[in-house]
């Protein structure tokens, strides 16, 4: 899957997601705001209670997006006959999609509505989400080759070394040059703690641009031409990220995981929860258009 098929894949998954949540909201907004003693006199309540035709299939909807999105992901990434059936980047990208529609299709089952053991799966299922985002950034943080394989510090420097010669062979930048690049790659005290790496990731993500016309001013001032300065940005983004993450692997790996560690017993309580919840729904009867 190239770049161009790609982007337009997450941007098909994004649209479809966006569409679907808001035209449910949207639809059924006027139910949603009333309080709780209100709702039984709206004129939609027998469809929209929680035990309702619409409210129940989207609580079933959603639970099924979430177990197809694990045991899909999972099934890639543990089961060794599917070690070859695609990259597994793009399966932690779906799983990633079907495990944040879901839990707001189940938000939409509960209608806003959270109390009992229910709550604890709804919440346990909320960390699993969230704590999977930023699992996904740890992800990306961490390098990899074409195949999604890990790459070691041997090879991340190999590949820093070659962006160093192709900006001082190709593009004539010395080694004052390189050390403006290389001062924005590295913050000036070590993180000490996860929060304070990832905020350096991020922060370092959102302001990359504005602290890269730094060198952009610099290379004006040495009547560099805009098309030229382009290129030169692009590959001076590319080391500062690189270098980085030389900077940060170990540290990454180790959260990455902890992180492991954390979302997996949320996982696992959402799920016992979950089929209980399914379990009691049937033997009473709430078993929607079957």
């Amino acid at each position: 899957m190239d770049k161009t098929i790609h982007r337009a894949f997450i941007i098909l998954l994004l649209a479809v997601g966006g569409i679907s949540v808001s035209t449910i909201f949207i639809r059924n907004i006027d139910y949603y705001l009333l309080p709780d003693e209100e709702r039984p006199y709206h004129e939609r309540y027998d469809q929209l209670k929680p035990s309702g035709i619409e409210s129940h299939g989207y609580g079933i909807i959603g639970s099924a997006l979430i177990i197809i999105g694990v045991v899909m992901y999972s099934s890639r990434k543990r089961v060794k006959a599917f070690s070859q059936v695609g990259r597994i980047k793009y399966f932690l990208e779906f799983h990633i999609f079907l495990c944040l529609l879901g839990p707001l299709l189940v938000m939409y089952h509960t209608t806003f509505k959270f109390g009992g053991i229910v709550a604890v799966s709804f919440w346990s299922m909320t960390a699993v989400a969230m704590s999977g985002i930023v699992g996904r950034y740890l992800y990306v943080q961490i390098p990899k080759g074409i195949q999604g394989d890990e790459l070691d510090i041997k090879e991340l420097e190999r590949a820093n070394l070659e962006l160093k010669d192709v900006l001082c062979e190709q593009y004539g930048l010395d080694e004052i040059d390189l050390k403006k690049i290389d001062s924005l790659a590295v913050p000036k005290h070590r993180a000490a703690s996860i929060v304070s790496l990832l905020l350096f990731f991020i922060i370092g993500d959102i302001t990359m641009r504005s602290r890269l016309q730094r060198i952009v001013k610099h290379l004006h001032a040495r009547s560099v031409d805009a098309a030229m300065a382009r290129k030169v940005l692009h590959i001076a983004a590319e080391r500062i990220k690189l270098m980085r993450r030389i900077q940060f692997l170990e540290q990454l790996k180790d959260y990455f995981h902890y992180w492991h560690v954390i979302h997996l017993p949320f996982t696992i309580i959402m799920f016992i929860i979950l089929f209980v919840h399914i379990a009691v729904a049937v033997v009473f009867g709430y078993t929607w258009i079957f």
